[in-house]
């Protein structure tokens, strides 16, 4: 990441900003995963209790915040070190958490600081239709569905993805979270997590790891707002350290909005998906799969720009 402080911007006015003000942002994905191993299921416990202040719930933080203060001490050091040995401008701050893209989800890790939405789901990545990664994941076994802007002259999805009238591709794979298996996690539901309790963890992150943003949803039922929209405002008056959150209403009917990015799955579910997955293979080797369909001329290929929930939610007339 300090590499790209090398670059040479071509527009005088980049340049000059890059010599006063040098940025990087270095960024993780998964963090929700690592504590939950390195926790265990207590602390997801803790979470369902809305993440109390008790003394072991005050424990569990300043562990947290041991582990993003060290992260973020051994950024901040060793691009500082990369900059004083090859003469170049420190920036002041080196660490934010950004949008998880879509190759980080497909590992199965949580998204940024963001718990996970269970701990096995249906992630559908979207596609223009015939691409070639798609294509692919056709022949390693993986469903192809039309997307959510595909419909007929009634307005109903489309059901075959091959139709005329199919413009874009879902992909649908399912994912298990790597601690899905552990003693005791079939009890939680980390979908009933309070918009409190992620609150309060992002404002850990925000606090004690990030210099300049943390990405941030906080996902939220109706009867939330007002106390989320209280301690928000507390965080402001207080001066905690808050910049910004976006927030987003859960969809608990995923009958009223089908084919979400990230569609919530059973245990027994998961296991009769995998195995419709290994009868429809027909190759174990993804690479030579995708290079019967890629050569390498098409720029555009690979999953959509953002296919998450903030941008294929179902559009809405202005009133």
């Amino acid at each position: 990441m300090a590499t790209l402080l090398n670059h040479k911007f071509i527009e005088p006015r980049y340049q000059y900003s890059r010599e006063i003000d040098p940025i990087v942002g270095v960024s993780f994905t998964g963090l929700f995963d690592f504590f939950v191993h390195a926790f265990g299921v207590e602390w997801l416990r803790w979470w369902t209790a809305g993440r109390p202040e008790t003394p072991q719930g005050l424990l569990f933080k300043a562990q947290e915040a041991e582990y993003l203060t060290r992260w973020r001490v051994q950024v901040h050091q060793t691009v500082w070190d990369y900059c004083d040995r090859h003469g170049l401008k420190r920036p002041n701050r080196c660490t934010t958490v950004q949008p998880s893209g879509t190759k980080s989800l497909l590992t199965g890790a949580s998204p940024g600081w963001h718990p996970p939405k269970s701990q096995r789901f249906i992630r559908r990545v979207t596609f223009r239709k015939n691409d070639p990664v798609a294509l692919a994941c056709i022949d390693y076994g993986y469903k192809i569905v039309p997307s959510q802007s595909d419909k007929d002259e009634n307005g109903h999805l489309l059901n075959d993805p091959f139709s005329p009238l199919c413009t874009e591709w879902l992909v649908e794979i399912p994912v298990a979270v790597s601690w899905a298996n552990l003693p005791g996690i079939s009890e939680i539901d980390v979908s009933q997590f309070s918009a409190l309790a992620q609150f309060d963890f992002y404002m850990q992150v925000q606090r004690h790891y990030t210099r300049h943003n943390t990405s941030a949803t906080i996902e939220l039922r109706e009867s939330e707002i007002e106390a989320l929209g209280n301690r928000i405002y507390e965080t402001i008056r207080n001066d905690e350290g808050y910049i910004s959150a976006a927030l987003l209403a859960r969809f608990d009917d995923h009958q009223s909005f089908p084919r979400l990015p990230f569609e919530p799955i059973s245990e027994a579910e998961y296991h009769q998906l995998l195995e419709e997955v290994q009868q429809r293979r027909k190759t174990d080797d993804f690479h030579s799969a995708l290079a019967q369909y890629d050569w390498g001329m098409s720029p555009e290929s690979g999953p959509a720009g953002c296919d998450s929930d903030k941008c294929l939610l179902p559009d809405t007339e202005p009133q």
